[in-house]
């Protein structure tokens, strides 16, 4: 689905991933996973996790964090680093609203909106992390929140793959 060079067994690889550093004494320990793919678009999300469906193979998606939810918390999954999804889509500066993809960190968004004359709420988590994740999945509010709304309520929309591999 996404070629050799996307999809990796290696156990140092796999390390990087069997860990959770966000934690204080690196105590968490997670099952290493049993492969990391990384998609570039949303079809290839969507063929990996047809693949796992036909193989009876658990997967987990991960963005930018590093959080327990984001391990694999037994073996035999196959996690998908969304990283390689980082693009802009679209900034509408008409109707204040971007486009991203999983991986478009605050602090690049933030950068092109500003070009724009624009602002964004970043969340506590700082620059790197995802907003669409932080407006889907996780959680995080930010100094703007009381001007600008808390990220889970500025979704406006989702193209979502869901476990069946149908996308929505």
């Amino acid at each position: 689905v996404v070629g050799p060079r996307y999809i990796s067994e290696d156990p140092g690889t796999l390390t990087g991933y069997h860990y959770n550093w966000g934690i204080p004494g690196n105590r968490w320990q997670f099952a290493r996973p049993l492969a990391v793919v990384l998609p570039e678009s949303t079809e290839q999300v969507q063929g990996i996790v047809k693949v796992c469906n036909r193989y009876n193979v658990q997967f987990k998606a991960h963005s930018t964090g590093y959080a327990p939810v984001a391990m694999a918390e037994q073996d035999g999954v196959v996690i998908i680093d969304l990283r390689r999804m980082n693009r802009i889509i679209d900034i509408d500066e008409k109707n204040m609203l971007a486009i991203v993809e999983p991986y478009a960190v605050a602090g690049q968004i933030q950068a092109e909106a500003m070009k724009r004359g624009l602002d964004t709420q970043i969340v506590s988590a700082g620059p790197t992390h995802s907003p669409l994740a932080s407006c889907t999945s996780a959680w995080g509010i930010g100094t703007k929140g009381l001007t600008q709304s808390f990220n889970e309520r500025n979704l406006f929309g989702v193209e979502w793959v869901l476990p069946s591999g149908e996308v929505v």
